[in-house]
């Protein structure tokens, strides 16, 4: 039997406990960048972050973290700030970009992410764990968010592949999803009651989430395109094909919470479809 540093110097001092840090997850990070660009990129390594600047006078700029949030308080994920919008929220009591990776906070870590810009185009790839933190019965093949931004006149858009969360915000978001060839239309707006969010399906409210109510969950199966009318982060459109597609809206006492998810990991987890591929588009005014 082999012993510990920490065991051996509490065996020689006794009442002297040892606490062992945690090892914070590493990360390889690869960067690259074309001399034909339109993008800038600037490492910023005490924060664990590269940010992404659009040289072209659109004013859009890419926040691409890639570490928890015990530096400074910010998920894994990619926050757009278009002009003068920021496309983040409170989450979970943690500050989260609209897209986010990470698929299980406790279980999946990023392990390596991959940038690279070359002409009018950045690509960024997530990378880490597999697809068994969902599924023991899944593959062991790594899970993977592959996301490719453009800016196409007033529109950003960006084409993403693997599986993802889109987090909009609380404040008043209007869905309108296609779903198996059929429009339906979801709200997810504030209560008159501090706290509390309401889910209406037009104009009839069909749940009330509030602190001592966790969450209101739905799924929708066969959806091929989402428009989000955001009062916060603006006009979005997702041209998609996802065999299941959850909306979680989620309250829990005295944890900030300003965003709601739209999780594309359960169509795996429900119905066995390993990637999506997506087309969201993002209006600049």
């Amino acid at each position: 039997m082999k012993l510990s540093l920490a065991a051996l110097l509490c065996l020689c001092w006794p009442g002297w406990l040892v606490a062992e840090e945690p090892v914070p997850q590493q990360v390889e990070v690869r960067v690259s960048r074309s001399a034909d660009s339109a993008w800038t990129l600037d490492r910023e390594p005490a924060a664990h972050r590269i940010v992404a600047r659009l040289d072209d006078g659109a004013e859009v700029t890419l926040e691409i973290d890639y570490d928890g949030p015990a530096d400074d308080g910010t998920l894994v994920g990619i926050t757009p700030t278009l002009g003068d919008r920021r496309l983040e929220g409170a989450f979970w009591g943690s500050t989260a970009p609209l897209i986010y990776p990470q698929l299980d906070p406790e279980e999946h870590q990023i392990e390596r992410l991959d940038i690279r810009a070359e002409g009018a185009a950045l690509w960024v790839r997530f990378v880490g764990g597999s697809y068994q933190i969902l599924d023991p019965a899944g593959p062991a093949a790594p899970l993977f968010m592959e996301a490719i931004f453009r800016r196409q006149d007033d529109r950003l858009v960006v084409n993403l592949y693997g599986l993802y969360y889109l987090l909009p915000s609380l404040a008043g978001t209007r869905l309108e999803l296609v779903v198996a060839g059929e429009r339906l239309t979801r709200t997810v707006e504030p209560s008159e009651q501090e706290g509390t969010t309401l889910v209406l399906d037009d104009s009839q409210v069909i749940g009330t989430v509030s602190g001592a109510e966790s969450r209101h969950l739905e799924y929708f199966d066969q959806v091929t395109r989402v428009e989000i009318d955001d009062s916060r982060f603006g006009q979005m459109a997702l041209e998609t094909y996802v065999e299941r597609l959850q909306l979680q809206v989620s309250r829990q006492p005295g944890v900030d919470m300003d965003l709601f998810e739209l999780d594309f990991d359960h169509t795996f987890k429900d119905r066995g479809q390993r990637r999506v591929m997506s087309r969201l588009t993002i209006e600049l005014h």
